[in-house]
């Protein structure tokens, strides 16, 4: 069966038997974040995403395959890859300059890789997964979970929030803290960003409110697409009107991730050589303040 597939019946049998073979695919485990929800957390980076923003730093999370990526600088020119950059390529590559990103796990692997970091997490910290779009292998991302939380270790899941509404209903039971990103509230717009108007994602949040789940809104501030106050006020407002909003971030336009296309073959769909001076992000974040909620 695929891995994407949304089967509840299938995911309350696995969960029954807490079958080990459950696999999904990630691309990286991040440790010691702090930018993934309270606390020290380890963070797991899921392939796939529906959206196509074009200021996206981790480009090499939209594919939902494994791909390869070739950095030059790396390169030795041993001639051990052929000269082409391909997946079989990376296999033979002694220094990684060619390498696959993508790999299969069990829940029972990467529970354990998680669960090595424990004494780090303290009482706030623990386990956030991300993506690309984590719910696209929300069967997968669920047993985790469900497994993660019988630890005693609290869980967290980062979500554009593009997904159908059961992919995040299996979810519910085992997370304490969801991740949501607001771009903008007009629909034309956001699909012209990012290849998808925003009415499911505002029908996912509507009900995440209405579940009782505690959120944490995360909006990015790009230039040209809504930078300004009108659009900060509109967001401001749908926040401020959501149940369950324990806190917003304000996340500034940058170019951290831009190296990346290019080692995947890839071409940025967004760039610009504007910033969010912090004389706007402070006029922003004041909106948001005006509103009552808490903002960073």
């Amino acid at each position: 069966m695929c891995r994407n597939t949304l089967c509840l019946c299938r995911l309350q049998s696995l969960f029954l038997r807490g079958d080990p073979y459950v696999t999904g695919l990630i691309y990286d485990v991040q440790r010691f974040s702090v930018h993934d929800g309270p606390g020290i957390r380890t963070t797991v980076f899921m392939k796939g995403c529906p959206l196509r923003c074009g200021w996206c730093h981790n480009p090499e999370g939209l594919s939902g395959a494994v791909q390869p990526q070739f950095t030059p600088e790396e390169c030795i020119g041993c001639g051990s890859c052929g000269g082409e950059h391909s997946l079989a390529g990376a296999k033979k590559c002694p220094t990684g300059a060619l390498k696959a990103v993508g790999q299969e796990v069990t829940t029972e692997k990467l529970l354990a890789e998680v669960l090595a970091d424990r004494d780090f997490y303290g009482e706030d910290g623990g386990v956030t997964f991300s993506g690309g779009e984590c719910l696209l292998q929300a069967e997968f991302v669920a047993e985790m979970l469900r497994r993660i939380r019988n630890e005693g270790i609290t869980t967290a899941v980062d979500s554009c929030g593009l997904v159908p509404w059961e992919a995040i209903r299996m979810t519910l039971p085992y997370t304490n803290t969801y991740l949501y990103d607001v771009k903008c509230l007009d629909g034309e717009k956001h699909r012209s960003f990012t290849g998808h108007d925003n009415r499911l994602i505002l029908e996912n949040l509507e009900k995440l409110a209405e579940s009782g789940a505690n959120l944490w809104i995360r909006v990015p501030v790009i230039p040209d697409f809504n930078d300004s106050a009108g659009e900060m006020t509109a967001i401001a407002a749908l926040v401020h009107n959501t149940p369950g909003v324990s806190r917003v971030t304000l996340m500034p336009y940058h170019t951290l991730g831009k190296s990346k296309y290019a080692t995947l073959g890839m071409i940025p769909g967004y760039e610009t050589e504007k910033t969010i001076p912090q004389s706007k992000l402070s006029e922003f974040k004041s909106i948001f303040r005006e509103a009552g909620l808490p903002v960073e």
